[in-house]
Order: structure tokens, then C-alpha cells, then sequence
């Protein structure tokens, strides 16, 4: 399906009725065709921060800082509310790397990541970010930190710069064309689909990565269109209801799917894209 106004137009109009404010940046891996709407702002990442530290962990395995089957002890002073499994579980259980970064992005796992945090520190993940461009992704504090987010640490990032580390991603560029594969598959098993993936036709392949806090909520994600792959982050803060906002990343998803797969030829020729 194509739509007659301009992609940024109808984005827009799905998005005006949630309120809020909205942050889109997409990007066609072959064609390179971008559509952005106000990328550059800056949003409380929630967990959309688990995707640099996925990176760092994997960064450092690769330079031989970490094995991903060293293990961590879980203790109870580790545990914090949120989304995740490990908090139920009881102390003295011991986790390999890999099986909370696991953790971390499939089901969210708070705890999880804050073990991985403690082992990485803040530093690392940020220096790494900076690395590769991102000037304004932070990670200043642990998940459920909340005595250091009323002291002003928290954690950022923006559409735009969610969207670069996804196409390093999805290009191979980051440490390796195998190592980027593997974060992409642990990002392919994410559990929540409720936003990008919710209304694209069944078996579209989505590597994504959510994240929601009390008034924000996002969605970053490489969509696997056959031979066309393309890259969509959606972030949402200050708007009254969650559930709007959630269906209105889901309809963005949509559009956008219906957009990139109408460009350059059409779909029943290429088997590309299916309605």
C-alpha cells in the first residue's frame, strides 16, 4: 500500500492524536532513503540503553577483556523491581556473561543488567559509544537506581544515534561482521512485540530492543525485509496514555514497512514484501 501524502506527513498525523512528544528516524539499508522527524531530541533511554551495553560486552570479548562464559553470582542486593525473571529467583545461582546479556534483551532483565553493568562499569559503555559517534547516548546509572536519577543521572539516548548503532550493526562494522551478527540473533528473540513488530505481516524477521518508563516509551529495531533491511527507532516521552502511545509506535511501524517496501519495484514482482 502506498499513501499519497509525503511518508514524514502521514508519520506525523498518526502520531499528533497520542500527544507527546515523538522522535522517528529511519533508515533503507540499499537504498539509503532516511526519514527523520525531530531525531536529534534527547529521551530518557529506559531500556533501549541495553542495546550499547550488548555492544560493549561483545566488544570486549572480542579484545579478549571478558569470555562470555565467566559467571556471576546472584545476590540479593542486586535485585531491583522492573522487568525480568532473575529477581524471583534465589541468591547464590551463578549466570554465565552470555546468559544475562541473554537476559538482558530478550525479557529486559533489570537485574541481569545491572550484574553486567557492575562487571563493564558506566565508563567503558560510554567511551565506546563516543567511539562510534554517538555523542549523546549516556549510561549514567544503573537500572532502578533511583536515588542517583534524583541526583540528575539518567540514562539518554536519541533516535538518531539508536538508529547509527543499528546500521553499524546491521552493516557488520561493529568489531565484526560475525560479532554483529550474534548481537542482532539475541535481539531477533525478543519477547516484547507489542510495538514495531505488532502489525507487520507474519514472519517478518525484527532484531528490536523496547524500553518504557512511567511517560516514555520506545521501540528500536533492524526489520528484515528480504534483501531489503531497514532500520526503524521510534521514542516516545511526556504523553498521557501508554497504551496510545504504544499503538501509535505500532502504526508508525506499519506506514513505514508499506513505504520502503513500495519504493524502486513492486513487491508482487520481487516477493519482497508481502501485504
Amino acid at each position: 500500500m502506498t499513501h499519497p501524502m509525503p511518508i514524514d506527513t502521514v508519520i506525523s498525523s498518526i502520531l499528533q492524536p497520542a500527544a507527546g512528544t515523538f522522535g522517528v528516524a529511519a533508515l533503507q539499508l540499499e537504498s539509503h532513503e532516511s526519514i527523520l522527524i525531530n531525531e536529534d531530541a534527547v529521551f530518557p533511554s529506559a531500556s533501549v540503553i541495553k542495546v550499547p551495553i550488548l555492544v560493549e560486552v561483545f566488544c570486549q570479548r572480542d579484545e579478549g577483556r571478558l569470555s562470555l562464559d565467566e559467571t556471576v553470582r546472584l545476590t540479593d542486593e542486586c535485585k531491583v523491581d522492573g522487568s525480568g525473571v532473575l529477581k524471583e529467583l534465589h541468591a547464590g545461582l551463578e549466570f554465565s556473561l552470555l546468559d544475562l546479556t541473554t537476559l538482558m534483551i530478550v525479557v529486559s532483565d533489570n537485574v541481569a543488567t545491572n550484574m553486567i553493568i557492575d562487571r563493564l562499569g558506566t565508563d567503558s559503555v560510554n567511551q565506546r559509544m563516543r567511539a562510534f559517534g554517538l555523542e549523546r547516548t549516556v549510561l549514567a546509572r544503573k537500572m532502578y537506581d533511583f536515588e542517583q536519577a534524583a541526583l540528575g543521572k539518567e540514562n539518554l539516548c536519541t533516535p538518531r544515534e539508536m538508529m547509527l548503532l543499528l546500521r553499524l550493526m546491521a552493516d557488520g562494522e561493529i568489531s565484526s561482521k560475525s560479532t554483529s551478527t550474534e548481537m542482532l540473533e539475541i535481539m531477533a528473540r525478543q519477547q516484547y512485540r507489542d510495538k514495531i513488530p505488532l502489525f507487520l505481516p507474519e514472519g517478518v524477521k525484527v532484531a528490536n530492543k523496547t524500553g518504557s518508563i512511567s511517560s516514555v516509551t520506545h521501540d528500536v529495531a533492524v526489520v528484515y525485509v528480504p534483501s531489503r533491511p531497514y532500520i526503524l527507532c521510534v521514542m516516545a516521552k511526556g504523553f498521557s496514555e501508554k497504551t496510545m502511545a504504544d499503538r501509535a509506535i505500532a502504526e508508525v511501524s506499519k506506514v513505514v514497512y508499506e513505504h520502503f517496501c513500495s519504493q524502486d519495484r513492486p513487491a508482487n514482482e520481487t516477493g519482497t514484501c508481502r501485504e
